[in-house]
């Protein structure tokens, strides 16, 4: 078919052409709302190599796939809590290098304008963080065991310490280099206390033995609760004025006197009643003699003074025993402390070696990261990505389809017309060719 007869047939049936057009604008008018509307968030990411050094990890080429890799979007699913499977956000991401440049822009569709935006920058961070994970992941790991070396040899000089500890409280001389010298000072130190402390003990004891107990002042207590007892003076009074009575009638009188036999037995009766009282006032509790009271607080303060001493001599003994017990165990604890000292030192060697080995691992990690890195250079901004893109396509592809309905349509019923107007239809008809027409032109 020509052109002409195409532009030809469009005209003659250019009604049947507007009503399929009329039509499918009206279904699709109708069905504005079952396709929904979508929106697409867009950011850009660029890769930064730094300048004469080698080849970064990953080039540019690399990173739309690294971008739409299950990795990245798994991690933007967890960090953004999104509904949606990992399948379908594998189908709504988008990454696309910009020509030649090490620029890609990273996009994302979904029904929410700000959802669109949060997945297309969350896309781009994580893929900031995952391509310096890749770039510095065989030192990371590396530093991981390093670091779990280190606190491995940590652990053993703690536990080290510990036992040095314990050694050097059992015997503390271990720590010294001159631990023998030492012990041998104390000792004689010591034996120096003890002997003064011996010698102040007797002293003391000595001084004790005075405030004890004796006649004198047995006769003094005994004189001083019988003077304080009233009845016992009394009685006493008594006795003397008739002792006195009966020697005035004594040197006054003879012996027949018949009188003096009656004084004698008051007498005899009143010097018994005196010991009983006597004997009574002694067996009170609560007589009561300031000599004997004096005498009974030096002696109670005399025997602190020698308790104290005994406990200071005790004192001096079992530290003397423990020096002394220190001294004999002193080869045995000091090579163990010594040999423990020794494993100290060498896990501390192992530990700077460690260390040293560590921090170049680091150095080497911070090089590998900056031989590449991936910066966000453009975040996604909702007055540049609010987009009704799906909607849009939906529409289109209808009304080329309904452009492709009426077109056919036209065909359709002119296939069906049987009249003749053209030349050439009478010459495909007839097989002969047409020397001429008479009447309008078709």
């Amino acid at each position: 078919m020509t052109p002409a007869r195409f532009v030809e047939t469009i005209q003659r049936r250019y009604v049947i052409v507007c009503a399929v057009i009329a039509v499918g604008l009206g279904i699709m008018f109708a069905l504005r709302n079952v396709v929904p509307a979508t929106y697409a968030g867009v950011s850009h990411v660029v890769l930064v190599a730094e300048s004469g050094a080698r080849d970064p990890s990953v080039g540019i080429v690399d990173l739309p796939s690294i971008a739409t890799s299950t990795v990245v979007l798994e991690r933007v699913r967890d960090t953004l809590k999104l509904p949606t499977s990992l399948i379908d956000l594998k189908t709504d991401v988008s990454a696309t290098i910009l020509g030649r440049s090490s620029i890609m822009a990273i996009g994302a569709r979904d029904k929410s304008a700000e959802q669109a935006i949060a997945i297309s920058n969350a896309v781009a961070d994580e893929l900031s963080r995952y391509y310096e994970e890749i770039s510095t992941q065989s030192y990371d790991a590396n530093v991981s065991r390093l670091s779990d070396e280190m606190r491995a040899e940590a652990a053993r000089m703690r536990a080290v310490n510990r036992q040095m500890t314990s050694v050097a409280a059992a015997n503390p001389f271990v720590i010294s280099d001159k631990s023998v010298d030492d012990i041998t000072t104390q000792i004689a130190t010591l034996s120096d206390q003890r002997a003064a402390a011996v010698a102040q003990l007797a002293g003391d004891r000595a001084l004790a033995a005075t405030t004890l107990p004796n006649a004198a002042l047995a006769k003094t207590e005994r004189h001083e609760i019988l003077a304080s007892d009233p009845t016992y003076v009394a009685t006493r009074a008594s006795y003397g004025n008739d002792s006195a009575q009966l020697a005035s009638d004594r040197a006054s009188y003879t012996d027949s006197f018949p009188g003096l036999r009656g004084e004698m037995a008051k007498i005899s009766g009143e010097a018994n009643a005196l010991r009983s009282e006597a004997a009574h006032a002694m067996r009170d509790p609560d007589a009561y003699s300031p000599a004997a009271a004096a005498g009974a607080a030096e002696h109670t303060r005399e025997m602190a003074v020698v308790a104290g001493d005994e406990a200071r001599l005790s004192q001096i003994n079992d530290r003397l025993a423990v020096v002394r017990s220190q001294l004999q165990a002193l080869p045995g604890t000091g090579g163990t402390y010594a040999q423990l000292s020794e494993e100290l030192s060498a896990i501390q060697t192992e530990y700077n070696a460690l260390s040293s080995r560590r921090a170049n691992a680091l150095a080497n990690r911070a090089e590998a990261s900056s031989l590449g890195s991936v910066v966000v250079l453009d975040r996604a901004l909702k007055a540049d990505t609010q987009l009704a893109g799906g909607r849009s396509r939906a529409a289109v592809a209808f009304l080329v389809l309904v452009l492709a309905m009426a077109i056919g349509a036209a065909f359709l019923v002119e296939s069906l017309d049987p009249r003749i107007r053209r030349a050439t239809e009478v010459e495909e008809l007839y097989g002969i060719p047409v020397v001429a027409s008479f009447g309008a032109k078709g």
